[in-house]
């Protein structure tokens, strides 16, 4: 189980863009939302934050027979830059299109 921070700190290092994290206290947390409510993009709202408050992982079976795979194993494919998909848009940006 990670935390939001763990989570952070783990994409920053993997994707080799490290950055402070500033943890913030209940209150200034929940202002901050409040604010982010208010722009005309929800980027967070209140019941996005009072998710984030409950741990959101289970100790039951999986569905499917599908088996959890370590995240330090499959995050760094998926946090790639160089994937073939943006090689195929660099040389559409190149050709202009």
């Amino acid at each position: 189980m990670y935390t939001l921070r763990e989570l952070v700190e783990f994409v920053g290092r993997t994707t080799g863009h490290t950055r402070q994290v500033v943890g913030l206290n209940d209150t200034l947390s929940y202002l901050q939302v409040m604010a982010m409510e208010l722009s005309p993009v929800k980027l967070l709202t209140r019941d996005n934050y009072r998710s984030m408050k409950i741990d959101s992982v289970c100790d039951c079976a999986f569905p499917f027979g599908m088996s959890p795979t370590a995240l330090e194993v499959v995050a760094p494919a998926w946090l790639a830059t160089d994937t073939p998909r943006a090689r195929y848009q660099r040389f559409r940006i190149r050709a202009g299109r």
